[in-house]
């Protein structure tokens, strides 16, 4: 079944937030998760967080972005 293509003058039907999210490694036990903030400027460095899985406490080191 083929699909219609919207039209620019579609009534609006759904609305979206941006999200940005932070892909983090724990140093000691190599567990990875996610963190997300609805804030453009959210500084992720500023405090301390704990791994998920060990426990292990620290501040993030944030690394350059990803490119696609």
């Amino acid at each position: 079944m083929r699909r219609k293509k919207p039209s620019d003058d579609a009534p609006v039907g759904f609305s979206a937030h941006l999200e940005y999210l932070f892909h983090i490694t724990c140093k000691e036990c190599g567990f990875y998760w996610t963190y997300a903030a609805m804030q453009k400027g959210f500084d992720i460095q500023k405090r301390a967080y704990n791994c998920p899985n060990c426990g292990h406490n620290g501040k993030i080191e944030l690394e350059d972005e990803v490119q696609p």
